[in-house]
C-alpha cells in the first residue's frame, strides 16, 4: 500500500469555473472506515501530483466527481471524466493522474477482496469467487452516484447501520451491473421471521448504534439480502425503521417531561439537532413544540 500525506480537503468545483490560487493545489484525504471490518477510502483533488506505477493489496473503486484524468492501466492510458468509474483488481500495476488543464476530484474505495466475493455470494445466493470487471472504464452515472453517496456517507461519524447499508448497495450495484456475465440477481423471498427478528432487535435496542452485520446476524440473514426484503415487507430501509423507532421512544419520553437534551440521547439521535430535524418529519412538529402541548402548565 502506497502512503500518501493527508491534507485538508477543498471542495471540488465546477471543473471549468475560476478558482482562487489555494484551490488549485493538491489536496488529499486517506482513511480507513470500520465498516465491515475496515477498509480505506481516499478523496483527493489533484491539479499537478501524478502517481508513479504502484499496485495495491485491495480492489481499487475510483468514482470521478469533476475535471479529467489519464490513468494507466491495463497496458494504457484511459481518459475519465465526471460520473466515470473504473476499477482495479488486487495487484493490477496503475499510475497517472489529472490530464493537462484540468483538476481532477474523485473518491476512491479500496475493498478487501474477500468483501467483495462476499458482495456476490449475497447477491447470488451462492457461493462464488471474487468479481471481475472486464471494462476498462464505465460511464454509468447511476452506479457513480450510489457509490458517491456510500463514500460520503462513510466520511463522516453516524449511523453504522445507514452507513454499511449504503456501501453494500453500491458495491453490490457495482457487480450487478458491470461486473463479467452481469451476476444474476437472486429472487427476493417472503423471509417474514428474519424481517421480524430484525424489527424486533431495533425496537428493545433503539439507542444503540449498531451495524448493519449485527442486525443482519441476528435476522439471520446476509446483510445486503436483508435490506433487499426488509424494504419490500415494511417499506422503509432498516436504517429509517431505526430512526421512526427512535421518534417513538423520543415521543414518549417528551410527554414524561423529559428535558429534551437527554431525550435526545436516550432515545438514540446524535444531539438535540438530529432528534428535531427526524422528530419535525416526522410528526409535524418540533419536540419543544410538541412537549409544550401535551405537558401541563404550572401555575
Amino acid at each position: 500500500m502506497y502512503v500518501l500525506a493527508v491534507h485538508p480537503y477543498t471542495a471540488c468545483m465546477d471543473a471549468g469555473a475560476r478558482r482562487p490560487a489555494a484551490n488549485r493545489q493538491d489536496n488529499a484525504r486517506l482513511w480507513r472506515a470500520d465498516a465491515f471490518g475496515g477498509l480505506e477510502l481516499l478523496r483527493a483533488q489533484f491539479v499537478a501530483f501524478t502517481f508513479s506505477p504502484h499496485a495495491h493489496e485491495e480492489f481499487m473503486i475510483v468514482v470521478t466527481e469533476e475535471g479529467a484524468a489519464l490513468p494507466r492501466f491495463w497496458g494504457a492510458v484511459q481518459r475519465v471524466g465526471p460520473g466515470d468509474v473504473f476499477v482495479l483488481s488486487p495487484g493490477e500495476v496503475h499510475g497517472g493522474g489529472p490530464a493537462e488543464e484540468s483538476i481532477w476530484c474523485y473518491r476512491s474505495f479500496y475493498p478487501p477482496a474477500a468483501l467483495m466475493q462476499r458482495v456476490v455470494q449475497e447477491l447470488t445466493g451462492g457461493h462464488r469467487g471474487v468479481p471481475q470487471f472486464p471494462e476498462d472504464v464505465v460511464s454509468d452515472h447511476a452506479t457513480a452516484a450510489m457509490l458517491r453517496r456510500a463514500h460520503l456517507a462513510l466520511e463522516e461519524p453516524g449511523s453504522a447501520l445507514a452507513r454499511e447499508s449504503c456501501l453494500m448497495e453500491a458495491l453490490a450495484g457495482l457487480v450487478a451491473r458491470h461486473g463479467v456475465g452481469k451476476v444474476s440477481v437472486r429472487r427476493i423471498g417472503r423471509e417474514h421471521r428474519s424481517v421480524q427478528l430484525a424489527k424486533e432487535y431495533l425496537e428493545a435496542l433503539p439507542g444503540e448504534n449498531v451495524s448493519l452485520e449485527t442486525l443482519a446476524r441476528a435476522a439471520g440473514i446476509g446483510p445486503f439480502h436483508l435490506c433487499r426484503v426488509f424494504r419490500r415487507e415494511t417499506g422503509l430501509s432498516p436504517h429509517a425503521y431505526q430512526i421512526l423507532v427512535r421518534a417513538r421512544l423520543a415521543k414518549a419520553l417528551l410527554a414524561r417531561g423529559i428535558p429534551i437534551a437527554q431525550v435526545a440521547v436516550d432515545a438514540g439521535f446524535s444531539d438535540q439537532a438530529h432528534l428535531t430535524r427526524h422528530f419535525k418529519r416526522m410528526f409535524g412538529v418540533t419536540p419543544g413544540r410538541y412537549a409544550g402541548r401535551v405537558l401541563p402548565t404550572t401555575s
